[in-house]
């Protein structure tokens, strides 16, 4: 009797455990292909107006695959905030593209989370631009040339992206 208890407690935790095993290795194989450097692409502002990469850019530019609805996304913010702070003024830009439903979700959630870097809708022009990647988050470290430096697909690994970001914008 012990025994048919305990396997039936098990089967959810392997289960969840294989759930959780196939993300981690179909991640990178969410993408049509990882692209090596990015292009320009246009896409909307959460007021309508249109802007492109190319304006948006920086010294080294996060972009950032996210969503008002994705727990991985919103765990990310307050590092991506802490970021801006420390790194904006030497060259780090943050563009997030926000694959919300509309503008005005958009807007609420750029709002709401206090994010004071340049929020642009999704559109097809960006994701083939960034490869197409198939979930959320996702982050693309692009250097001063437009060349990716590091896709973080999944939660990034803040030592990592850190370590990445002083290497492009400069220690101080």
């Amino acid at each position: 009797m012990r025994f048919s208890s305990l396997k039936w407690a098990l089967i959810p935790l392997f289960l969840l455990g294989g759930v959780y095993l196939y993300r981690t290795i179909s991640l990178e194989r969410s993408f049509r292909e990882i692209p090596k450097a990015v292009v320009n692409f246009e896409a909307l502002k959460a007021d309508g107006s249109r802007t492109d990469y190319a304006s948006e850019k920086g010294t080294a530019t996060l972009i950032v695959l996210s969503a008002s609805w994705c727990p991985g996304c919103l765990m990310e913010i307050p590092m991506l905030q802490n970021f801006y702070r420390e790194y904006g003024s030497r060259g780090l830009k943050i563009l997030m593209i926000d694959e919300d439903d509309n503008l005005k979700a958009m807007a609420r959630f750029q709002k709401a989370k206090e994010m004071p870097w340049t929020v642009v809708h999704w559109n097809y022009d960006a994701m083939n631009a960034l490869g197409n990647p198939g979930v959320i988050p996702v982050s693309y470290l692009v250097d001063h040339a437009d060349n990716i430096d590091k896709v973080f697909v999944g939660d990034a690994n803040e030592s990592e992206l850190r370590r990445r970001i002083e290497k492009l914008v400069g220690k101080n």
